[in-house]
């Protein structure tokens, strides 16, 4: 990795720093104002939908806009690049508009396959809520957009700072707003988080569009190169396309999973969502923040046939993510149930619900640690444009976590819907990497495998050293426990890291 690739991930994981940080208030307070229970679930299962284009679109839109602009940047200069944006915007604002106005009339179809545990009075609450939050939908579509043009131009820091924002906006709302029902407030808390992260992003876009048309700012003078082909809304969509596909395919069992939820008890739901959260960090600040910072440069090496470039740029993601994935999948395992004490553990929550959570918490942290070691991959089918790959591996995927939640719900209850997203994300790591490999050639050579076992020893000493003085303190508070038990570890890590990196790293 460059320099420059450096700078861009610290960038990034300051912004999913703060995201995280804020989701923690987030969820915090959606804690403290609904708890566990079924007015969680109601809110939760109000917002899958919105939730599903939330996620949708960073992976559809993104990986599908930014190859193309920048190949129109470097063929056509940013005349050609700007032309295509304005008309992606137009056509991204016509579909989710169509989208909004479908999924408004069939709120109350969707529904009742979606929420089978629940009575017509809990169904028309989450209709309720559904209506409120439609709008965030088209908002974030736009802000996604955005983000995408601002990450070609290595503008880093708005797209990391939206999450953020978006969260303080929500528990803003939640907390504040004068209105009597409480998942009302969760509601309209999602709209004007989604609408303030729009207009962060945007600012800068319409600041940053004239200097980048100016003349003599572009790549290539397309006055003076020769005709190239267009590139337009259409090659977007056929890219975007089955990345959709693919991204359905995947997303479609959170939906199942939530769906099977609401038959095993009020605040089902509500106890998967929260363990997801917690677990997601790992995610977020391994995978995700390292794999945005090089998917431009990614894109253009797959633009250029530089294959070994590519190779080099995973190669040094992959290890990024094992060398702050794995120790950190450990301390969320170890000190899971103080962590949710801490965060969750008051108002409408209790010591009950904080028991459910970390016992999913377990599982959840070792899916999210093979779905980050994962986004690396991803970036190298994306930057090939090889959506019907992705579409293949998300239907896999899909398959498996739906044959194992029937295999595991009955014994397991909720606990099974959580290990079968740890076996499901683990089979799509080794099906990604094998398929990686047949494309770009073998990416991990011998060095890397000694450093990833250097790590993977450090971490274990480290896990060994926070789980002895854990041990020591199941009285005290769990800032206390969290913090000496953790800092402790970390130092350890550190330590034996830096023993042997004149071996390994």
């Amino acid at each position: 990795m460059r320099r420059d690739d450096y700078r861009a991930t610290l960038i990034l994981m300051l912004g999913l720093v703060a995201a995280t940080f804020t989701g923690f208030l987030r969820e915090a307070a959606l804690a403290f104002e609904l708890g566990a229970g079924r007015a969680t679930d109601i809110f939760l299962i109000g917002f899958s939908l919105p939730e599903f284009f939330f996620v949708a679109l960073p992976i559809v839109l993104t990986p599908a806009f930014i190859p193309l602009f920048a190949d129109v940047r470097l063929r056509l200069g940013e005349r050609g690049a700007w032309r295509l944006a304005r008309q992606v915007a137009v056509a991204l604002l016509a579909l989710l508009l169509a989208i909004t106005l479908l999924l408004a009339l069939a709120v109350p179809l969707y529904l009742k396959w979606l929420a089978p545990g629940f009575i017509t009075a809990e169904r028309a609450q989450a209709a309720r809520a559904v209506y409120v939050m439609l709008p965030a939908i088209l908002l974030m579509g736009l802000a996604t957009l955005a983000g995408a043009i601002l990450q070609v131009y290595r503008r880093f820091a708005r797209p990391a700072l939206a999450t953020a924002l978006y969260n303080v906006t929500f528990v803003a709302v939640l907390l504040g707003a004068p209105l009597a029902w409480a998942v009302g407030g969760a509601a309209w808390g999602v709209t004007a988080g989604a609408g303030a992260a729009f207009l962060l992003q945007f600012s800068l876009v319409w600041r940053f569009r004239p200097r980048s048309m100016a003349a003599g700012s572009s790549t290539a003078d397309p006055a003076s190169a020769p005709e190239q082909p267009s590139i337009g809304v259409a090659d977007v969509a056929r890219l975007a396309g089955p990345l959709a596909a693919g991204y359905a395919a995947h997303h479609i069992i959170l939906l199942v999973d939530r769906a099977m939820a609401t038959t095993l008890g009020a605040g089902s739901v509500a106890t998967l969502n929260y363990a997801y959260r917690l677990a997601l960090v790992v995610g977020q600040l391994s995978g995700l923040a390292v794999s945005t910072a090089l998917f431009p440069r990614m894109a253009e090496q797959a633009a250029n046939q530089d294959h070994a470039g590519l190779r080099s740029s995973l190669a040094g993601a992959l290890r990024f993510v094992w060398i702050v994935g794995l120790p950190a999948t450990c301390g969320l395992i170890l000190l899971r149930t103080p962590l949710v004490a801490l965060v969750f553990e008051r108002g409408a929550f209790g010591k009950a619900a904080t028991a459910g959570v970390s016992g999913v918490l377990v599982w959840y942290a070792v899916a999210v640690l093979a779905d980050a070691l994962c986004q690396p991959l991803w970036r190298v089918l994306y930057a090939g444009r090889s959506a019907w790959t992705v579409l293949a591996v998300n239907s896999l995927q899909t398959g498996i976590r739906i044959l194992c939640n029937f295999a595991l719900i009955g014994s397991l209850g909720y606990n099974g819907l959580a290990l079968s997203a740890a076996i499901g994300l683990i089979v799509q790591l080794i099906v990604l990497a094998l398929l990686v490999r047949r494309r770009v050639g073998a990416f991990l050579a011998a060095r890397w495998w000694r450093g990833a076992f250097w790590i993977l020893l450090a971490t274990a000493i480290a896990a060994l050293a926070v789980y002895l003085i854990a041990a020591q303190l199941t009285a005290a508070p769990a800032l206390v426990t969290l913090l000496v038990s953790g800092a402790s570890g970390g130092v350890i890590y550190l330590l034996t890291l830096r023993l042997v990196t004149r071996y390994a790293l």
